[in-house]
């Protein structure tokens, strides 16, 4: 059981330093986003997916070894498993930040191009019957001239 311990507490650590990579990475993917630099945003959003994936394998493990582990020698975890849902808790809100700002953008885009270039819109339905939002086709603008 000593080996599970060990490795549990090896497990919290990389997930704490995954954790602190993934919030630096969203703040360069909100400083890429508000400053347009779409090169840089590309970059950061495959770094940020691949930080997501190894997180995501470590708390897999971390699952596994829980359920193994009694309660008594997960007690001396508790400070450190609690920083580590704050710190997963700063990501999502992060996310969400970042989400909520992609749509209102979308939104004020679509907007824009609906009353630059009015379309004639007949409503579109989904299997089931329901009313769907009709999308903006794609507009290509030359602007060379």
């Amino acid at each position: 059981m000593n080996s599970l311990v060990t490795e549990y507490t090896l497990i919290l650590k990389n997930e704490d330093k995954v954790l602190d990579e993934l919030t630096e990475k969203q703040k360069e993917m909100r400083k890429a986003l508000m400053e347009k630099n779409w090169d840089s945003l590309l970059k950061v959003m495959s770094e940020v997916n691949s930080l997501s994936e190894n997180f995501q394998d470590f708390d897999a493990r971390r699952d596994e070894i829980q359920q193994q582990l009694k309660s008594d020698e997960l007690k001396s975890f508790y400070e450190t498993l609690s920083a580590l849902r704050s710190k997963l808790l700063k990501c999502k809100v992060e996310n969400q930040v970042i989400s909520n700002y992609v749509t209102v953008t979308r939104h004020f885009i679509s907007e824009v191009v609906e009353k630059a270039l009015p379309q004639t819109r007949n409503k579109n339905y989904t299997k089931t019957g329901a009313l769907t939002q009709p999308q903006t086709s794609s507009v290509l603008v030359d602007v060379r001239g």
